[in-house]
């Protein structure tokens, strides 16, 4: 667990300046880390509540392989994304380490999140996937002006 400890340190601490507001489905590792590090945070058990916080607060959702109506979550957290772009980290728990056929995290990678951070604690997985729509897809080293993309170009 200090190891999901430490990663949770470390994203509270690279938003120190923000409010937290967890959602937690089915288990409490954040909120006990949250508690046993001492950092104050809000808790909401509702995800439909989370669509109105404040735009500059970081939101930490924990999630599992276990929740139910995928196209219902697929919705709220679109709706999440597009009322608080910025500062979300989803922590998604899996009983496995072979992630990519989990279904919440084919959910998450089709929104735009990317895995950061992998850690395992007692035979459970916890993945850290963060969202920024700016780097949610890279442009290719092909696609400049050096390349097919420059009119001086095209020509030879």
């Amino acid at each position: 667990m200090k190891r999901f400890e430490n990663t949770i340190l470390q994203i509270c601490m690279s938003n120190k300046d923000r409010n937290i507001i967890i959602y937690e489905h089915r288990n409490n590792q954040v909120s006990e880390s949250l508690d046993s590090l001492n950092i104050n945070y809000k808790a909401f058990d509702d995800m439909n509540n989370l669509i109105n916080i404040e735009t500059n607060d970081l939101l930490i959702l924990s999630v599992d392989q276990y929740m139910i109506g995928y196209d219902d979550i697929y919705k709220k957290i679109g709706s999440i994304i597009l009322n608080h772009p910025n500062h979300i980290i989803i922590i998604n728990k899996i009983k496995n380490s072979e992630y990519l056929d989990n279904q919440m995290h084919k959910l998450l990678i089709s929104l735009g999140f990317n895995l950061f951070s992998q850690t395992n604690y007692d035979n459970i997985f916890f993945l850290f996937y963060t969202y920024n729509i700016g780097s949610y897809k890279k442009t290719p080293d092909w696609l400049n002006s050096d390349n097919w993309a420059n009119p001086d170009l095209w020509e030879k």
